[in-house]
């Protein structure tokens, strides 16, 4: 390491992501004994959730800490993504989500991963409980509020042969809640209305994001009539060239 500083760092987002994966919790109706367990389990996401907002270019760019997210962080999160205890559960979808918004660069396998073997699963399985489709809802609502993170998406894995059309799995699922609600029997009115809702949410969130999207290329980039695509700086200029042949 160039300095201490980032050495210490290092030491602690490394200690703590071995901290979160320690204990196991199996149930949310945790014993007294295991409640220190538990406790110990959130505090270390929820430390590393701050370390990760924190972050600035140094640790997003050092390959020892790009390395070590993904060695792991994302260890800890494939771990404890699918924990039934909520509040390791909610913990972890607030970790990932600051590693798809600041770390994707990072991350294209492992993003791969986390949607297709755990959030899309929780979704389309029955047996997940309400708490866990709702949380994974809320999450592709928050990605799905930055049109760059939803467009990077569908260039990355849709657009990718060797990958699984993420984007539109997601879309797929989210379409499929809407119109025909969870698919859980035992959901009362109100949770189907708000498994919906979430879920109509986030259908928004993805349009205006590819709506926006669509306006900064607008902005940018002129459209000549002979199908050319050119940046609007240099648009007048070829457009004249074009006419004058």
């Amino acid at each position: 390491f160039a300095r201490v500083e980032e050495r210490d760092v290092y030491e602690v987002l490394y200690r703590l992501c071995k901290l979160s994966m320690k204990f196991d919790v199996v149930d949310s109706w945790v014993k007294p004994d295991e409640a220190m367990n538990l406790q110990s389990k959130v505090l270390s996401l929820e430390l590393l959730l701050a370390i990760l907002g924190k972050a600035g270019p140094t640790f997003k760019t050092s390959p020892k800490f790009v390395a070590c997210v993904k060695q792991h962080l994302c260890m800890s999160l494939l771990k404890n993504g699918v924990s039934s205890a909520p509040k390791v559960f909610h913990a972890s979808i607030q970790v990932f989500v600051q590693l798809i918004l600041n770390f994707k660069m990072h991350l294209k396998q492992e993003i791969g991963v986390f949607f297709t073997t755990i959030f899309l699963k929780i979704l389309e399985s029955p047996n997940s409980t309400f708490q866990q489709k709702l949380m994974v809802l809320q999450l592709l609502h928050k990605i799905c509020q930055d049109s760059q993170t939803v467009l990077d998406i569908y260039i990355n894995y849709d657009c990718d042969l060797e990958h699984t059309d993420i984007f539109a799995k997601v879309l797929n699922q989210l379409t499929k809640i809407v119109q025909s609600g969870s698919g859980m029997q035992h959901l009362s009115a109100e949770e189907e209305i708000q498994m919906r809702t979430k879920g109509t949410e986030a259908l928004s969130a993805m349009v205006v994001s590819l709506l926006e999207f669509t306006k900064r290329v607008q902005r940018n980039f002129v459209f000549l009539e002979n199908g050319v695509v050119t940046p609007a700086s240099m648009g007048a200029v070829v457009e004249g060239a074009e006419k004058g042949k």
